[in-house]
């Protein structure tokens, strides 16, 4: 895979969990809210936001002497 695909799935991902963490948001004001499918919700935002970090890993700097 190019770096420009691994670049693009991860901004796909990133898009992706954001709109999760929108609807988690609205969902939480909700007062009749179950707190299962909040954690579940959660649980997405971040497995999604891990996949993108590991399809295109951010660059490590390099120690400067």
């Amino acid at each position: 895979m190019t770096k420009s695909e691994r670049e693009q799935i991860a901004e796909i991902l990133e898009r992706r969990a954001n709109e999760v963490a929108s609807f988690a948001d609205e969902y939480r004001r909700d007062g009749k809210h179950f707190g299962s499918v909040e954690l579940a919700l959660t649980r997405e935002i971040n497995r999604l936001r891990r996949l993108a970090e590991s399809v295109n890993p951010a660059e490590q700097e390099e120690e400067q002497p």
